[in-house]
């Protein structure tokens, strides 16, 4: 049994993991066992083109329809395992801007909320395929930021904005479920998004970002902190459309803990490295409107997986400025 709870939790490990969705399974054998927290959703790709841009001061609605699908899954040497489970999902992300008049620092003071619903389903050959929480609600994401427009960097029109998030716990979640929508902690994280413009038709845009967790709410467990961070180059082939290359890539860098020891699951389950780890790449296309209005869509195909899932990923993006 112990041999078999060890192969099952080598294997699965990457299996619960996956963006927008918490994923707490702890089966193994048809015996219910521990297993390392996961880490919370984090914008992989969402945001790309003109990141760093904003309006004039007012509201903003950024919208964001998200499908992903499940290849294969990686264990944490980066091996994909013999598992079949699949994990998929649709997420709709909304997001309420708020670009102040205030200035601070000499930028513009902004805040937002951010909601997303979501629909998951688990799939595979094997008994114990992990059950998803039909309820779709995610958790609510606050964030302060200071929004820098029209700067310059080496002579090149630069924007710029750095901001300050929490992920409150409000979304649904059940024990009764081994996937739900909730992350079922909080999560604090600062990033600094920008767009910097090289010519009228070349813009590169970027997004780094630092993320601490909390324990899991009720349990001893944290997982531990990551970085993740969005990139794009685009080329303008008429004034309002443009064509991207888009990545992403997230780095857990602390290892998971259970009641501050960051060597228990490797002692306890024998799992050598609970960090996780995924690069995504692949094409998009912008439109930009008059007035702020943004299209863009994007495919990204995912590889170098340890501990997660890896997949295609496909997004849409719009934003529609509410307030001139």
């Amino acid at each position: 049994m112990k041999t078999c709870k060890r192969e099952f939790i080598r294997k699965m490990k990457g299996a619960i993991r996956f963006l927008s969705v918490t994923l707490v399974t702890a089966i193994s054998c048809g015996v219910v066992y521990g297993q390392d927290p996961v880490l919370p959703p984090a914008n992989l790709g969402s945001a790309n083109i003109f990141d760093g841009f904003a309006g004039e001061p007012g509201f903003v609605y950024q919208g964001f329809a998200q499908i992903f699908n499940t290849r294969s899954i990686y264990d944490g040497a980066g091996r994909k395992t013999s598992s079949d489970l699949k994990i998929n999902s649709i997420v709709q992300i909304n997001q309420l801007i708020y670009l102040s008049p205030v200035e601070v620092f000499k930028g513009k003071l902004a805040f937002m909320v951010l909601i997303p619903v979501v629909q998951i389903n688990s799939s595979g050959s094997g008994p114990h395929i992990p059950r998803a929480n039909p309820s779709v609600i995610g958790d609510l994401t606050y964030g302060t930021a200071i929004q820098w427009s029209d700067k310059k960097l080496f002579g090149k029109p630069f924007h710029h904005r750095a901001e300050i998030d929490v992920n409150i716990p409000l979304g649904s979640y059940s024990k009764e479920y081994q996937i739900n929508p909730s992350a079922h902690l909080w999560s604090f994280s600062v990033y600094h998004a920008f767009t910097t413009m090289l010519t009228d038709k070349i813009s590169i845009s970027a997004r780094n970002q630092l993320n601490l967790n909390s324990r899991t709410i009720g349990s001893m467990e944290r997982a531990g902190a990551f970085y993740n961070g969005n990139y794009s180059v685009d080329y303008a082939i008429i004034p309002a459309l443009r064509v991207e290359g888009v990545a992403y890539y997230l780095r857990q860098f602390e290892q998971d803990s259970f009641a501050g020891d960051r060597n228990y699951y490797q002692n306890k389950y024998q799992i050598s490295d609970t960090r996780e780890s995924v690069f995504g790449i692949g094409p998009g296309l912008a439109y930009v409107a008059p007035h702020g209005l943004l299209f863009e869509a994007k495919v990204m195909f995912e590889t170098d997986a340890r501990n997660r899932p890896a997949g295609t990923r496909s997004v849409l993006r719009v934003t529609i400025p509410i307030t001139k």
